[in-house]
């Protein structure tokens, strides 16, 4: 993201007066306050004073590290959409196979939306809330995050380890079953995360009738 324009210290009158400056780990404190905010009331319904006191800091030093709540927002969406690109090429490339690769890439994703949910929360949900500007960003991204699964569905239908008859639809159904872990997973419940990606892996596989 580009550096973010700092509001001026200096005030009407010309008179010099102390700086904000700004806060060690203060974006991050933000960043995480508005996590939890906006996955609780929405970004509509979280004011920027309420996001100072969550990160623990005087609203000068907030606007010192974003200048808008929208800036908070897309931030946050843009820092999730590069985890979950990088991540996914990351996990996929010690693997050879189709079948490999798949697995690779689905239990990546699915064990992000278990230990990251209310980032993969916030990021399905306040999609909506993004400026035009903001939202054209963010969907640049998830497609290329989707292109990624559909290079590797592709793949294994040419050489014949998957039977494919949409390879997009077929991408955004797996995306938005996996994706949905996040709204219902919860700690100590039947299965753990494992587990689940496990399951939703063999549910893929079956899906586009895997074999070796």
């Amino acid at each position: 993201m580009p550096e973010l324009a700092r509001p001026s210290t200096a005030p009407a009158g010309g008179n010099a007066r102390r700086p904000v400056h700004s806060e060690p780990g203060g974006a991050e404190r933000i960043r995480q306050a508005a996590t939890a905010l906006f996955k609780l009331r929405g970004y509509h319904g979280t004011s920027m004073r309420e996001l100072a006191q969550a990160a623990r800091m005087e609203p000068a030093s907030l606007y010192y590290h974003y200048p808008s709540k929208q800036l908070i927002l897309v931030d946050l969406l843009d820092r999730t959409m590069n985890e979950l690109i990088a991540g996914s090429a990351a996990a996929v490339a010690p693997h050879g196979g189709a079948v490999e690769r798949l697995g690779a890439a689905l239990r990546f994703h699915v064990g992000f939306h278990v230990v990251r949910r209310d980032e993969a929360c916030v990021s399905h949900s306040e999609l909506r809330a993004l400026t035009p500007d903001n939202l054209r960003l963010i969907v640049v991204k998830r497609d290329s995050y989707e292109a990624q699964l559909c290079a590797l569905l592709e793949a294994g239908v040419v050489a014949s380890h998957f039977t494919i008859g949409d390879i997009r639809l077929t991408a955004k159904a797996v995306l938005m079953m996996c994706s949905g872990v996040s709204d219902w997973f919860g700690h100590g419940g039947r299965l753990g995360g494992d587990e689940i990606a496990d399951r939703y892996v063999e549910l893929v596989l079956q899906m586009v009738q895997a074999r070796h």
